[in-house]
């Protein structure tokens, strides 16, 4: 395979564990921030949260938002990547790993027909 080549399994591996990742982490955060709180708002989001990621495991139904969300998370993730490696030391390799990470997460959730809020341009 080339590096223009693209594995179209492997994209989507990687936007799977991204979309789980993320959505189970914000039904943690809002479920956390009921508890706290007890305010009905919070717990209203925590159960929107909830709701979002059981229709993601049941029937891998996830809104344009979320994929947005996704791959902003993924950008930010790369980025904090880079600087801790860059203040270690160790080169760019990591950074440039997790920049390719996100470009897969983007590349499958656009396969899947999400509408990306993001910078990226679009490849035809």
């Amino acid at each position: 395979m080339t590096s223009a080549q693209h594995d179209p399994e492997r994209d989507g591996a990687m936007a799977r564990s991204a979309i789980d990742a993320y959505l189970t982490n914000r039904a943690r955060y809002w479920e956390r921030a009921a508890q706290q709180t007890k305010a009905a708002d919070a717990l209203a989001v925590y159960r929107a949260a909830r709701n979002r990621l059981a229709r993601w495991k049941s029937g891998g139904v996830v809104d344009d938002w979320v994929a947005s969300a996704v791959v902003e998370a993924a950008e930010q993730d790369a980025a904090r990547i880079g600087r801790e490696a860059a203040a270690a030391g160790t080169g760019p390799a990591l950074h440039a790993t997790a920049v390719r990470h996100t470009e897969a997460i983007r590349r499958w959730l656009r396969a899947q027909g999400h509408g990306l809020a993001d910078n990226a341009p679009e490849k035809a």
